[in-house]
């Protein structure tokens, strides 16, 4: 599986790193956010768990996925500008059950 980074910008005001990337991956099965996530921390030398993958989509005939993710300076600062979803989705937030 390889990544490549298209482009990378720095967002001073949202205190966040936001990246445009491509992953090529086997046939035999499409990667999960816990996996691009690991490719990216790799690549950027950033902390895993401070990453938001936003959007991921697969190219349609190939197996290629062209991807947008945040990265944060702090758990602090991704908790104060992502929304919950992404939270959740991303595993910075764990939902709590009803009694």
């Amino acid at each position: 599986m390889n990544i490549k980074i298209e482009e990378s910008k720095e967002n001073v005001l949202l205190k966040r790193k936001e990246i445009r990337y491509t992953v090529e991956f086997e046939k035999n099965h499409t990667p999960s956010r816990e996996v691009i996530k690991e490719l990216i921390a790799r690549n950027t030398n950033s902390n895993k768990e401070l990453i938001i993958v936003d959007r991921n989509e697969q190219l349609t005939g190939l197996h290629v996925i062209r991807g947008y993710s945040k990265i944060y300076s702090t758990k602090e600062d991704a908790m104060l500008y992502e929304p919950d979803y992404e939270l959740f989705r991303n595993g910075l937030k764990v939902k709590e059950e009803k009694q």
